[in-house]
């Protein structure tokens, strides 16, 4: 079956003939991502690019996903290198003056750091992603002056016989050169040019990949997209013609994958970060059990029919927890408020992440959004990370829901008593969440946890009977707990 797939896109018109010797070969997971700048989706379609259409014919090609508010290359290569909102990583111009980059790595890195025998590269025509995201941070970063020149170093490292690369970033900067030269759009014949100059380029990259030796036991990803599109001579302004960008996945790594309709380039590093097998909280990974996927559609379907909801719970087995020992609090507190519960047992931070992408925020606009989360993240992951997760997900329902207050809880104690190691795990991501919280327009801390315990610390199972999930009497204790911040949250929306 791999090389069903890989060869017609590498190897246009060879036959589908698959040697049974390579049916069970090992296989190698790469990625290899291209990013053209500043390209607009409309000009993309009217150039001539074969390479291109090659990938597309072979992938999955969106025409209408979104890049970054501020449309200019800082904060659009940043996002889709890290994968991280800008909220998150600070970089909001070109300068990345006082922006927090460094605690939000690339996907480069995050394989890096998860398969340390792999070899990460990056080949970069604009200087500032070698300089802030790639130099020092991937096993070669390599500048270069001109399209060409990447070409070049592109080559030499896929047909590099020492050392095999893993995953590569190749950026090309001419397109973006001819807009500010001559302008961004359809009628600009220079701009058509360069479209089809960097193309002939890619296909110089492909021509290098075809050739490997390796290549039949090899499972490439080829992520192709650009970082904004332009008006006039310029860009980075919120306009359609500026934020308006494609987004291309090709290769055997990305069968039957189809970007979401409400594509963002994201997308781009989850993918990556999918394919290359990285688990990390803050990388939106959808749940694969049967049980899962169930019960993730209902909450599709729950949020579908949910635009007079006042208030959300967002989390795991404790939240949703309301539905079974919580069941008459619900009934009597937050039924009247048409709130919707969207939890699921069992869920990590990058579990609720991929559901806030695919589908359970749909038509809803909540005036409170509860979150307590994190908990199932401490068996696997330090506090840091935890929280970072966390904060991932409240920047993505703001993003989604602008118009909601966000009451985020403290992960909930568990554990007879302080001396709980996963309780200490929880109680570090607290201390983080509850400090970078404060200055956040509309998120709310609130711990609750000493209402949970007695004054020794230590949990009861008069309480939650597992030390971890509320009984009936838990769930009275958080409903009572939380009810005048709730209330202050919903008067103030009134």
């Amino acid at each position: 079956m791999f090389l069903a797939l890989l060869l017609p896109l590498l190897h246009p018109g060879t036959p589908l003939q698959t040697p049974q010797k390579l049916e069970s070969a090992p296989v190698q997971r790469k990625v290899l991502m291209i990013g053209i700048d500043g390209v607009r989706p409309d000009a993309l379609a009217a150039a001539a690019t074969p390479n291109l259409d090659l990938l597309a014919r072979q992938g999955s090609l969106q025409l209408e996903a979104r890049t970054t508010s501020v449309t200019s290359s800082g904060p659009a290569w940043t996002s889709i290198l890290t994968g991280a909102r800008m909220d998150l990583h600070g970089v909001v111009d070109n300068s990345f003056e006082g922006s927090a980059v460094e605690a939000w790595p690339t996907w480069l890195e995050r394989i890096e750091k998860a398969h340390p025998e792999a070899f990460t590269a990056a080949v970069v025509q604009w200087q500032p992603i070698h300089e802030h995201l790639t130099s020092g941070k991937v096993d070669l970063s390599m500048p270069a002056e001109t399209g060409a020149a990447v070409t070049e170093g592109a080559v030499a490292l896929l047909q590099n016989p020492i050392q095999d690369v893993s995953a590569l970033f190749l950026h090309y900067d001419d397109v973006d050169h001819a807009g500010h030269d001559k302008g961004y759009g359809v009628g600009i014949p220079e701009y058509l040019a360069a479209i089809e100059m960097v193309d002939t380029e890619v296909g110089k990259v492909l021509d290098a990949l075809r050739d490997r030796e390796s290549l039949l036991f090899e499972d490439w990803l080829i992520l192709v997209g650009t970082d904004h599109g332009g008006e006039g001579t310029s860009h980075g302004p919120d306009t359609p013609a500026c934020r308006t960008v494609f987004q291309l996945a090709s290769g055997t790594g990305a069968a039957g994958f189809v970007w979401r309709d409400d594509a963002e380039v994201y997308d781009f590093a989850t993918l990556a970060l999918r394919h290359m097998e990285v688990d990390s909280p803050v990388v939106p990974t959808p749940r694969t059990d049967g049980w899962w996927t169930w019960r993730q559609s209902e909450l599709n379907q729950r949020a579908a029919s949910g635009a007079d909801a006042r208030v959300v719970f967002l989390g795991d087995s404790i939240t949703q927890g309301w539905e079974q020992a919580g069941k008459e609090v619900w009934r009597e507190h937050y039924a009247p408020l048409r709130a919707v519960n969207l939890g699921i047992g069992g869920d990590r931070t990058q579990h609720v992440l991929w559901r806030l992408r695919n589908g359970n925020l749909k038509n809803l606009q909540p005036e409170v959004v509860v979150v307590m989360i994190g908990t199932n993240n401490s068996h696997d992951d330090a506090s840091d990370t935890i929280a970072a997760g966390v904060q991932a997900i409240v920047v993505e329902l703001q993003e989604s829901l602008p118009d909601a207050e966000i009451l985020l809880l403290a992960i909930f104690p568990r554990g007879t008593d302080r001396n709980d190691n996963l309780r200490q795990v929880n109680a570090g991501a607290n201390r983080i969440l509850e400090s970078w919280s404060q200055p956040m327009p509309q998120v709310h801390w609130l711990d609750i946890n000493a209402a949970l315990l007695d004054d020794d610390g230590v949990l009861s199972t008069d309480i939650m009977p597992d030390l971890l999930h509320p009984n009936p009497e838990g769930y009275r204790i958080w409903e009572a707990a939380m009810s005048t911040k709730l209330t202050e949250l919903l008067k103030g929306n009134n």
